[in-house]
């Protein structure tokens, strides 16, 4: 089982009001010091879910330690995203394979067609099926080559690879896991080592992993019985600000897939469409310290619905 839980250097706030609200670790990033700037992202969302794209300075206020600071910058930035998206194709979807050929079909076709998406098997061991693609008829048409295997997966493996190619791909992007794993496995790589290097890249590279585990009622093999899925999924859904579900009806796939499309697409939206805001504080040195920092919308933006992130990095909670 892997041991280490690595803590996470980012968090992300999101505003019931105008107000926005989040505590920075002092090892999360540059510290303020005298006079010192530092950034913020900010998504704003009007009242029908469009981007606000036409802010202005003058409109956001911020404060650190509560102590105003001075915005120094208001420039729009980009994040796009990229996704991956890893499918046990073992004995527990054997049965139910056009069930989740459905199912995948139709989350593809909710996916943003400018989201650059791969697709990949995990059993008997980790297969790219479609390489990083914005063509959707060809994701589509990687989902029929979706072939059963009476293997058990190597769904945290798979997690590996996928973290792997992250690290050598230096472009500006925010990468996305959605993982599709049951309670049927093995793992021939599950080792300290890996995990802890999987969380490093969860946090530095701000990958958001969504995870779904399917339990099959069936055939265990060897003593995983999903325990080692189990916790990987929720420590890196908690540490991403993903969604981890867990479910006993592959049918449950059909509804469930759409609705991790949506929080994906909405992820997309904020992080393509947002504001970096370069702040300066006068004032005497934190120290290390860990520091609150809050971000206001002015009244004239009353009824927006912005969300704040240190990195620019903006997971979208369950529905």
């Amino acid at each position: 089982m892997p041991r280490a839980l690595l803590g996470r250097s980012r968090l992300v706030g999101i505003a019931l009001g105008s107000i926005l609200c989040l505590m920075v670790a002092p090892w999360s990033g540059p510290r303020l010091q005298a006079q010192q700037q530092g950034q913020l992202y900010i998504s704003v969302l009007d009242a029908q879910g469009a981007p606000v794209t036409d802010l202005e300075a003058g409109d956001i206020s911020v404060q650190v330690d509560d102590a105003d600071a001075k915005i120094v910058k208001l420039e729009p930035v980009s994040k796009p995203m990229k996704l991956t998206v890893m499918i046990d194709n073992g004995q527990a979807t054997s049965n139910s394979l056009a069930n989740l050929r459905t199912s995948l079909k139709g989350f593809f076709e909710s996916i943003p067609a400018d989201v650059e998406t791969s697709l990949l098997t995990t059993a008997p061991q980790p297969r790219w099926i479609v390489r990083p693609t914005k063509d959707r008829q060809q994701l589509l048409k990687g989902v029929d080559l979706i072939a059963p295997d009476s293997g058990a997966a190597l769904f945290f493996d798979a997690l590996v690879e996928a973290g792997n190619r992250v690290d050598k791909d230096k472009s500006d992007h925010l990468p996305v896991f959605m993982m599709l794993a049951s309670d049927i496995g093995r793992n021939s790589s599950a080792m300290d080592k890996e995990w802890e290097r999987l969380q490093k890249q969860v946090i530095q590279r701000a990958i958001t992993v969504h995870f779904v585990i399917l339990h099959s009622g069936g055939e265990r093999v060897g003593a995983v019985a999903g325990a080692l899925q189990t916790e990987v999924g929720l420590a890196l859904t908690k540490m991403s600000g993903g969604r981890y579900e867990n479910i006993a009806a592959n049918t449950r796939l059909t509804t469930l897939l759409p609705e991790f499309a949506q929080q994906i697409t909405q992820s997309n939206l904020r992080q393509t469409h947002q504001y970096r805001v370069t702040f300066e504080r006068q004032g005497k040195d934190t120290k290390g310290a860990a520091q609150k920092i809050s971000a206001g919308i002015s009244r004239l933006r009353i009824g927006v619905l912005p969300m704040l992130s240190v990195d620019g990095h903006m997971p979208v909670g369950a529905p």
